[in-house]
C-alpha cells in the first residue's frame, strides 16, 4: 500500500502508444515494447514466443495498409490479456491488412495467433483500429 492508502498499480496492468514508421524496423521496435510489457506481466515464454510471432505477421503486412507511412499502435497488458489495437485505418484497409496475412499451407497468421480478432470504430469515429487480442494463461 500506499501513503494515501491506494493499491499501486500492478506489473499486469501497463500500456503504451507507439507511432512507429512502417519500415523494416517496425517490427523489431514493436516486438521489443511487447516482450517488455510481456515479461512484467509474468507471462509465460510460449504464449512470448506466440506474440512475437504476432508482431512479425502485423508488421510484415500493415505497411501497404496504413495512411501515412507510420503505424499507430496501443498495446497494453491486463488481466491476462494481450491487446494489440492498430488504429488510424479505414474499416476496409483493416479487413484487408486481416486478409493479407494468409500464408500458404499455414493459413491466416493473424486469425491463427490470436484469440480475438475484430475491426472497430475508433474512438474519432472517423477512421478504424483492429484489435488483435492474445489470452495469457
Amino acid at each position: 500500500m500506499t501513503d494515501g492508502g491506494e493499491a499501486p498499480e500492478t506489473a499486469a496492468e501497463n500500456s503504451a502508444e507507439l507511432r512507429i514508421s512502417a519500415g523494416p524496423l517496425s517490427a523489431p521496435v514493436l516486438c521489443r515494447v511487447v516482450s517488455m510489457m510481456l515479461a512484467r506481466a509474468d507471462c509465460p515464454l510460449d504464449r512470448l514466443d506466440d506474440a512475437m510471432l504476432l508482431c512479425d505477421a502485423l508488421c510484415a503486412h500493415a505497411p501497404a495498409h496504413v495512411r501515412d507511412e507510420h503505424l499507430a499502435l496501443k498495446v497494453s497488458v491486463r488481466e491476462g490479456r494481450l491487446e494489440l489495437r492498430v488504429g488510424e485505418m479505414t474499416a476496409i484497409s483493416a479487413e484487408c491488412l486481416v486478409q493479407d496475412a494468409v500464408l500458404p499451407e499455414i493459413g491466416n497468421v493473424l486469425e491463427h495467433m490470436s484469440d480475438e480478432l475484430r475491426v472497430d470504430p475508433s474512438p474519432d469515429g472517423e477512421s478504424a483500429e483492429l484489435l488483435l487480442a492474445m489470452n495469457l494463461p
